[in-house]
């Protein structure tokens, strides 16, 4: 659904005003993706709790306060004069906007991970689809009823995150008022280092627009429109299909890891991983090199116009930021938030890397970022995994007599 509403945005916005909505678009849904790890941490917990037949407890409600505290501080620095500007230009009202679809997150993605690490998948299906659902039906009336203008389309993208609302009483009755096992420092800094590589991460997926417009010169929203248009109809499916399922790989890998074998299963996952990710990914670019330019042509015809390079490009890091954040699912249901952010942060940095310092222009700095940082993150997270799931491995093999 998330692609029809940039289809419609990029039909009824100008130039200019796209640009501005794709890095609103960016943001709102780049930080989406950083609050996200109260998700997999509540699932992680509902699912321990599962395994020994009861239900998770005040611990869950800590991590909801810790990402809620992030989000109002995240709301409160958008309103900043020149964070708004900078971001939004004339249209300031954007940051109100975004803030309170930001601030609406935290209890959105909790509900989702206690629904899926109980193992109530309905209902975390209907979460998901309340979602989207509400985006879309209110996006579209506004359309209809000649409502169209940028601010009222960013209210119909931020009312998403309220979807929430009608699922609050049944996830309440997930939870059990009992102490938690783990001291607030411990859950600040764990929750803290998933929350900035979550941040790190939205930075190169659907986020990628508003950290090019931070370092692009004024007056390049014409020249970035395509790059922008494309960047967010590849990569936002990568995050509305790819957070369901790294959620449920977590309690996946938790269940696998203790069962006898799980290290060496693992192992042998992530090596077959890696060669289909390379496949996958040559194959995506080829298709994106020969119908990404006509594609984008038949849907807004001279209005944006997006190479055949670009597109290849795109396409083949969309495959390598996937497969990245389902061998992150792995290190987060080991608990290893260090190395989660160890990866995001090369992924990051490397793509900031390049937009500062390599020669050229600013479409080309921002494609060659796109592409090589994450075929680099990937590189480091498929190591980590496999030398973490090795040791593991050694531990369990029981030592020889001598």
């Amino acid at each position: 659904m998330g692609y029809v509403l940039l289809l419609l945005a990029g039909k009824h916005l100008s130039s200019a005003e796209n640009a501005v909505f794709l890095g609103f678009w960016g943001l709102l849904m780049g930080m989406g993706s950083a609050l996200s790890p109260v998700e997999q941490e509540l699932s992680r917990q509902t699912a321990l709790a599962a395994a020994q037949g009861a239900k998770p407890g005040s611990s869950v409600v800590r991590a909801f306060v810790v990402t809620q505290l992030v989000a109002v501080a995240v709301a409160a620095v958008l309103a900043v004069p020149a964070v708004n500007a900078q971001l939004f230009d004339q249209h300031r009202e954007l940051a109100l906007v975004a803030g309170f679809g930001i601030v609406a997150f935290p209890a959105l993605y909790g509900m989702r991970g206690l629904f899926i690490g109980a193992g109530q998948s309905g209902r975390y299906s209907a979460i998901l689809l309340a979602e989207a659902g509400a985006r879309l039906v209110l996006f579209v009336g506004f359309v209809v009823a000649g409502i169209s203008g940028l601010t009222w389309l960013a209210v119909a993208v931020a009312i998403g995150s309220c979807a929430w609302l009608p699922f609050g009483v049944r996830a309440r009755a997930l939870v059990e008022p009992s102490p938690s096992s783990e001291a607030w420092g411990a859950l600040w800094r764990r929750m803290l280092g998933l929350t900035v590589s979550s941040a790190l991460t939205a930075s190169v997926l659907t986020g990628y627009p508003a950290v090019v417009k931070l370092v692009a010169p004024r007056g390049s929203e014409d020249a970035l429109g395509g790059l922008f248009l494309a960047v967010s109809l590849l990569r936002s499916p990568l995050l509305l299909v790819l957070a369901p399922i790294q959620t449920l790989a977590v309690p996946t890998v938790v269940r696998m890891l203790h069962q006898p074998d799980g290290a060496r299963r693992l192992r042998r996952i992530a090596a077959a991983g890696a060669g289909v990710t390379l496949v996958v990914g040559l194959i995506v670019a080829a298709v994106a090199y020969v119908a990404g330019p006509w594609v984008f042509h038949l849907l807004y015809q001279d209005k944006f116009t997006v190479s055949a390079w670009t597109m290849a490009s795109l396409g083949w890091s969309g495959i390598m930021l996937a497969a990245t954040m389902l061998t992150v699912a792995v290190l987060v249901a080991q608990k290893q938030t260090g190395r989660v952010v160890l990866v995001w942060a090369v992924v990051a940095g490397l793509s900031l890397l390049v937009l500062l310092s390599v020669s050229g222009g600013i479409l080309f700095r921002a494609v060659l970022g796109a592409t090589v940082a994450p075929t680099v993150g990937l590189t480091v997270a498929l190591t980590l995994v496999t030398a973490s799931a090795g040791r593991r491995d050694d531990g369990n093999r029981p030592s020889k007599l001598t």
